[in-house]
């Protein structure tokens, strides 16, 4: 230091420089004295610090910019500026970094190694590698993952390391990154060690550490297993709904060796279907354990003296952490197992203690009720897959009741997950249905779980439940119908009453499914559609103006709407007209508020699930008898009558999709005639809708207008059809002459004007034999005025060359059909007749001229010389 300082004067810049001169100077010169002496390495809490810094990096990385986990992405970005860094570029470095600390001596630097592995491989999974299509970057450190999780199954690993590292081996075998079997065999190993070493009971482990981390060990390993087996039957089912694709058995593909290695769609569920069995008796093992421990302190009589399956008396309170982190996964992987094999797999007791050694028989004691040291208790199916529905809706509705705001997001969707899959079984089905109360309860406690939670995604799997439960009570209600009617066929009525509400119409709230759901669909419906709410559009804070759904909250209003249009069908006729008022004034505004013209003419989900919900009541079979019949006609008239009203142009509102509109109007007109027919108020503004469809600018809305009358005038019920062509075919008829003087310049316009014909084709066919000639005249000129001479011919558009061959092929079928009809128009109008007769001359010209340009097929000779001798 002392001959760093400066020894003279001079100007401030200079004495600047030589500062930083010196300074070097100094460092220099340490770092040269320090080269002598031996390096000190960081201690492990620095080296711990360091690879928590690293999952800090990646964490921060995810949200600044997606090329840092896109290959493609970073490289084109470097080389664009050189100064570009992305951590995709750094994977070996992470994988190596990560690797050093899973592998240290210290076990709290394996610990931050095996987390930063964890973190690696969720975020890099799936990160395709851009010079080999079809594969992912972290396929080529296989190799690395295998070697630094191997280490941590040892049998002197503490455990908390080993529950770590089952951890990492269930995150990299569902990545699917890995395409190579035995790869995939060597981490699936690890596991099934892990797996042997529960069901051996007490190990090594537990004379060198107390009994919850053996608790930890064993719930961890479980739970790995549990998310492996829920990524493989995920596989399964994508597999089962691919198409298979047909294997080439060439030559070639034989000396392929490539695909071997490639991963089958079924590989990963037949690694984990061998120990399933042994699998199935612990998770549900542990699910009782976790079920006891969540019991209230009143209840702690009911708990086992000598403990649960993976704990004791001793360890309680630090158990229950444990099992609180472990239990979420092992429910949906006892869903899928139960559905799996349609709640048939039942093993006497007897032959489970045979086959498991002494440390196990508590855990099956347990897990079928049973008292450990009593005698085997010979229970039937039955009763064993009700003691089973008991314990997963129990955990379910225990934890739904009220989850702690620090739960983890995927604790509830896993939950909620697992009783979908639950419910897609049909027993559990039946179950549910035959115990309304319980479905009610459980619809209750996903209302209150909606109040606290509010990512869509919880959302729309609340909505999923929601389904399965009321189609559990559809099927429950429909077998029981079928039923009386084949028990007592002469009281044809009785049928009829069974559903809720009875004779009287009365829902009794608390105690019926259909009010439980409403209750819960409707908050949905207002979490997104505030101004459905007369409370929220009638508040001074409320504004007007109405925000365009997002995406997701599409999904969840068409969802919500689907579910509501089946609620009816859980009802007697009484209790329909209770509920319908509100299912359809609902239905309706969601269609009026959701109806919005897109340019690229695509309808949005909750229109399509309005559409087929007000299909699916219309024409509800139950619904029509003596007594609801006069306010069944009402209802229906009114919501008509509603439709057409926000059907209404209005300078405020936003373009609205007409098609929409038009549909529901057909959908009436079609399902319930019988009930509109005679209302000249609804039939005026039923035929306003079609003319200002018919005379709009959008082709697309032509086209389809079309499509509708075309029903609406074949409709079996002339009462209902007839005034409708009166009044609407002879605007029809005008606009398809207009088309002579505007040929359609697009194929938009196009398919309005065959649509359009299609329609005066059909009123041809509905036509009786007297009319025909006068129906002709109509259609026959209106097709000859589309065709083109042979000069015109060449110079037009496309769209008005396919209409000249339309209206030719149209005129060539109708002659043969009505050859009467035809001869008398054609004879009437000498003009058509020649203009027709110039069309198909060109036709057959061109045709022919067609055929000349193509070359004769080649016709291979047979050799005039045979070998004698074959050379192949």
């Amino acid at each position: 230091m002392s001959t760093a300082a400066p020894l003279g004067g001079g100007k401030d810049e200079e004495s600047e420089k030589k500062d930083e001169m010196d300074d070097d100077t100094m460092f220099t010169t340490l770092g040269e004295e320090d080269k002598s002496k031996p390096s000190v390495a960081p201690r492990w809490a620095t080296r711990v610090f360091s690879a928590d810094c690293l999952c800090r990096v990646i964490m921060l990385c995810e949200n600044a910019n997606k090329a840092h986990f896109d290959l493609a992405l970073a490289r084109s970005a470097r080389l664009k500026n050189p100064k570009n860094d992305f951590l995709v570029l750094h994977l070996s470095d992470l994988i190596r970094m990560a690797f050093m600390a899973a592998t240290d001596h210290s076990n709290q630097l394996r610990m931050a190694g095996l987390q930063a592995l964890e973190d690696i491989i969720k975020k890099f999974a799936s990160v395709p590698e851009p010079e080999f299509p079809g594969h992912v970057i972290l396929e080529q450190y296989q190799a690395n993952v295998g070697a630094a999780l191997r280490p941590a199954f040892s049998q002197d690993t503490p455990s908390d390391i080993t529950a770590k590292a089952c951890q990492v081996c269930s995150a990299w075998i569902g990545s699917g990154v890995v395409s190579d079997l035995n790869d995939l065999r060597r981490v699936h190993n690890l596991l099934v060690s892990s797996l042997d070493k529960v069901q051996a009971g007490k190990g090594s482990s537990s004379q060198l550490y107390r009994e919850s981390a053996t608790t930890m060990e064993k719930l961890a390993v479980l739970k790995a297993w549990a998310e492996v087996y829920i990524v493989a039957m995920k596989i399964k089912k994508e597999a089962e709904t691919k198409p298979k694709h047909v294997l080439k058995s060439t030559e070639e593909d034989e000396d392929d060796f490539g695909t071997i290695d490639e991963l089958p769609p079924d590989s990963l569920i037949t690694l984990v279907q061998p120990e399933l069995p042994a699998l199935s008796r612990l998770w549900l093992a542990a699910l009782k354990d976790y079920a006891l421990l969540t019991l209230p302190p009143e209840f702690a009589t009911q708990l086992p003296p000598d403990g649960g399956a993976f704990y004791t008396p001793e360890t309680i309170d630090t158990a229950r952490l444990h099992y609180r982190n472990s239990w979420a996964p092992i429910l949906h992987a006892v869903a899928l197992w139960l559905n799996s094999t349609g709640f048939n797999a039942s093993e006497s007791i007897e032959e489970t203690a045979a086959a498991m050694p002494s440390s196990q028989k508590r855990a099956t004691s347990i897990m079928l009720n049973q008292t450990p040291g009593t005698p085997p208790s010979t229970k039937s199916l039955p009763e064993i897959n009700k003691d089973r529905m008991h314990l997963i809706l129990g955990v379910s509705i225990q934890f739904l009741c009220s989850p702690r705001p620090e739960e983890p997001v995927e604790h509830v969707t896993s939950c909620l997950q697992a009783l979908h899959t639950l419910l897609d079984s049909p027993c559990a089905r039946i179950h549910i249905a035959e115990d309304q109360l319980l479905g009610v309860e459980l619809l209750s406690v996903l209302h209150r779980l909606l109040l606290t939670w509010d990512p869509p995604s919880v959302q729309l799997l609340v909505t999923g439940v929601v389904q399965q439960i009321v189609r559990a009570a559809q099927d429950y209600l429909q077998e029981k119908r079928n039923t009386l009617n084949e028990d007592d066929i002469e009281e044809k009525e009785n049928p009829l009453v069974l559903g809720e509400g009875g004779e009287s119409g009365g829902l009794v709230p608390g105690k019926s499914l259909v009010f439980a759901a409403m209750e819960l669909l409707m908050f949905i419906l207002v979490r997104h559609m505030p101004h459905l709410s007369s409370k929220v559009s009638d508040s001074p804070s409320h504004t007007a103006a109405k925000s365009h759904l997002s995406e997701e909250s599409a999904r969840l209003v068409a969802a919500t709407v689907t579910i509501l249009s089946d609620l009816p069908s859980l009802c007697s006729p009484a209790g329909c007209m209770t509920i319908l008022p509100t299912i359809l004034f609902l239905i309706t505004r969601v269609l009026k508020e959701t109806a919005v013209k897109s340019a690229d003419n695509q309808v949005p989900p909750p229109v399509s699930a309005a559409l087929q919900g007000i299909k699916t009541i219309v024409t509800l079979p139950t619904v029509k008898t003596d007594e609801t019949q006069k306010q069944w006609t009402s209802l229906i008239r009114s919501t008509l009558a509603s439709i057409l009203e926000y059907s209404q142009p209005e300078a405020s509102k936003p373009v609205l999709d007409e098609v929409s509109i038009l549909t529901a109007i057909a959908l009436f007109l079609w399902s319930a005639s019988t009930e509109i027919i005679g209302v000249q108020s609804l039939q005026n503004g039923c035929m306003n809708r079609f003319k200002s469809a018919l005379n709009s600018c959008d082709p697309w809305v032509q086209a389809k207008c079309y499509q509708l009358l075309l029903s609406v005038f074949q409709h079996t019920n002339r009462a209902l059809s007839t005034p409708y062509i009166h009044s609407l075919a002879p605007i029809m008829v005008e606009k398809l002459k207009a088309v002579e003087r505007s040929r359609p310049n697009n194929n938009l316009e196009l398919l309005a004007v065959q649509e359009g014909i299609k329609v005066l084709e059909t009123l041809v066919a509905l036509g009786e034999e007297q009319n025909r000639v006068q129906l002709l005249a109509l259609l026959v000129p209106t097709l000859i005025s589309y065709l083109l001479n042979e000069n015109a011919f060449a110079s037009a558009s496309t769209a008005s060359k396919d209409l000249h061959e339309f209206a030719l092929q149209n005129l060539m079928h109708i002659g043969p059909l009505y050859p009467h009809a035809f001869k008398t128009v054609m004879g009437a109008a000498p003009e058509l007749k020649t203009r027709l007769e110039t069309a198909v001359r060109a036709s057959q010209a061109s045709k022919a001229k067609a055929a000349a340009r193509q070359p004769p097929p080649t016709v291979h000779s047979t050799p005039t010389i045979k070998l004698k001798t074959s050379f192949f």
